[in-house]
């Protein structure tokens, strides 16, 4: 990968002009040529070629020691190969000579190593190395069996994942439509269970007793994925493990009674149930590059949850003072308005901040009635309650799930809880009902939705590859260049189509 870096020396300052994989040949203690890959800096100004165990060992493992009492290095290689390099007595460095490969062997060894960038720091840099190796490829041993011996490359697999996916095409404990079953769990969020019936035709009940058939939302690959065993999800299992309190029965929820509006709500509006949360890690703003004070990100925020069309909205604040709270609930009413064309005229919260002097007085000024629940009565603001509990689930089980796959370039930091909360309201917007086939969403703004905006969905945290800037705008770039960047996949904005999504720069942090 080209670049220009600035190396300051001693006397004078040299530039590196590149970052790449290069191939050394060692001699072991038995005489066996063996083949090492290494990150290396490329100066023209050097007539030597370093090569550093550290990072070597760091990368695949193994260790190196000074013998002999420090008159020779035994690097020992995670195969069980090992290679002493002696300590030159004129500089007490240790160094080799005859390093060099040729180009018959380049040829030979070469197609079997995998770029080492995918697995430091600069994996950022790696556009051209395959990714799809695994760690046993990086070191080879010629001539001999090598080859014959590596295992087939996994496409869903990179290396800057901790391993490869359940739902891997080398996974043979399950089918094939369990596999695409769990690919739409973790890109949705939602119950396999659910999942599978929007797989499906659905039958529903008009008013009047007729009866209406909805074709199926999701569009499957293989047709035994509706009605296949659902597979377990590891991080549904992390995330949403909870205590079972003793002598507790199950309850199953009423089709009849799916359609109910409470309190006396009638329209979309009339009766938004409203709560804070806290978080004691703080979340990055969605403007910036994430590297704001701890005492400018979001500590927590408020949920709004309409009772006439179940609809939730996030908002995350700073400070969860009236001030702000009042600000964020002007923002939820006007985004309800522009979804679907309503205003809100009653407010159910707990006491707090919403009986704050503030809050009332905005409620006042624009005619909107106010209920709280009794002290210690959480169970009197069910709705609200019940929107937080389902929401940091959801949220939780996506950062859960990046962590698992992704533990490098910041993907798995948790001050990204801002943008999975954003996203899991998304998502539970666009949940069409088991018993209506309706979404929240749809029922706010009385029309039906074609769903493309589910069919969109992504796995939250995921990488995504945004085209070059350049290329964007229509100018051209060096043929040799790269024409896309790796980032990561943090939802979708409020402002604009699903056709845009939120992508995290690895290099910058910045969100756009």
């Amino acid at each position: 990968v080209e670049c220009q870096i600035p190396l300051s020396g001693v006397t004078h300052t040299n530039v590196c002009l590149g970052i790449g994989t290069t191939l050394h040949k060692f001699i072991d203690e038995n005489g066996t040529p063996i083949f090492l890959s290494c990150v290396s800096y490329h100066l023209p100004q050097t007539d030597v070629r370093l090569f550093s165990p550290q990072t070597f060992h760091q990368l695949n493992g193994g260790e190196s020691r000074l013998c002999n009492e420090g008159r020779n290095i035994l690097m020992s290689l995670p195969r069980g190969h090992h290679i002493n390099i002696p300590v030159r007595a004129d500089n007490n460095l240790p160094a080799l000579d005859d390093t060099y490969c040729t180009p018959e062997e380049i040829a030979e060894a070469g197609p079997h190593m995998r770029s080492n960038l995918a697995a430091s720091s600069l994996s950022k840099l790696d556009f051209f190395g395959d990714l799809r190796t695994l760690r046993d490829y990086r070191l080879i041993k010629l001539p001999g069996d090598a080859a014959d011996n590596m295992p087939t490359g996994d496409p869903q697999h990179y290396f800057n994942f901790a391993g490869p996916s359940v739902a891997s095409e080398v996974n043979q404990n399950l089918s094939r439509a369990q596999k695409e079953l769990l690919m739409w769990h973790l890109r949705t969020g939602y119950s396999m269970y659910h999942l599978q019936q929007l797989m499906k035709p659905q039958t529903f009940k008009n008013e009047d007793g007729s009866k209406r058939i909805l074709p199926p939302i999701i569009k499957v690959k293989y047709s035994e994925t509706p009605t296949c065993e659902p597979p377990i999800c590891e991080s549904c299992q992390l995330a949403r493990a909870k205590r079972r309190p003793i002598g507790v029965t199950k309850s199953k929820s009423d089709p009849d009674a799916s359609t109910i509006v409470d309190d006396g709500a009638v329209g979309v509006g009339d009766f938004v149930s409203t709560d804070q949360f806290t978080s004691s890690t703080p979340g990055r703003l969605e403007t910036g590059y994430g590297k704001e004070a701890v005492s400018n990100r979001y500590h927590g925020g408020t949920i709004y949850n309409d009772a006439a069309s179940g609809v939730i909205y996030v908002e995350n604040q700073v400070s969860l003072n009236a001030s702000e709270t009042v600000l964020g609930k002007k923002r939820f009413e006007a985004w309800l308005y522009e979804q679907a064309n309503a205003e809100v005229t009653h407010y159910h919260s707990d006491n707090g901040i919403f009986n704050a002097d503030e809050y009332r007085r905005d409620c006042e000024l624009k005619g909107q009635g106010q209920s709280f629940s009794g002290v210690g009565a959480k169970h009197q603001n069910a709705r609200a309650e019940r929107a937080i509990q389902t929401i940091m689930y959801m949220a939780r089980t996506f950062m859960i799930h990046t962590a698992l796959h992704w533990s490098s370039e910041g993907a798995s930091n948790l001050n990204l809880w801002s943008f999975a909360v954003q996203y899991a309201a998304w998502l539970h917007n666009r949940r069409p009902n088991k018993y209506t086939g309706l979404s929240p969403l749809e029922l706010a703004s009385q029309n039906k939705s074609d769903h493309r905006d589910l069919l969109r969905s992504r796995v939250w945290g995921c990488p995504v590859f945004v085209l070059d800037a350049s290329l964007q705008d229509g100018h051209k770039i060096p043929k040799w260049k790269r024409r896309a960047r790796l980032g990561q996949f943090v939802g979708f904005s409020r402002e604009h189509s699903t056709l845009v999504p939120l992508v995290r720069n690895l290099r910058t942090g910045f969100v756009s």
